[in-house]
């Protein structure tokens, strides 16, 4: 169960990542896909020590990853607002 909650989680912060990477692939889908695929290497893991580690590092990665991403919004609110010509 918290392995679903944390994918499907992942794949709502993906809808924040709006821009392409340099080949003009967007982020939120190689995000999405590198989600399914760490997701699936994982599907049959029965070491119960394993799963709850990689649950609390994905869990970890996500709020860091999301922490960043509001920060960095934050910023770039703070810089429109400080140089709009009024």
């Amino acid at each position: 169960q918290e392995a679903i909650k944390l994918y499907r989680d992942i794949l709502r912060a993906s809808r924040h990542f709006t821009w392409n990477n340099d080949q003009g692939v967007p982020w939120a889908e190689i995000l999405r896909k590198n989600a399914r695929k760490e997701f699936e290497a994982s599907r049959y893991e029965r070491d119960p020590v394993l799963i709850t580690r990689m649950l609390f590092v994905g869990r970890d990665c996500l709020n860091q990853t999301m922490e960043k991403v509001a920060a960095t919004a934050k910023k770039i609110e703070e810089n429109i607002d400080r140089t709009r010509t009024r």
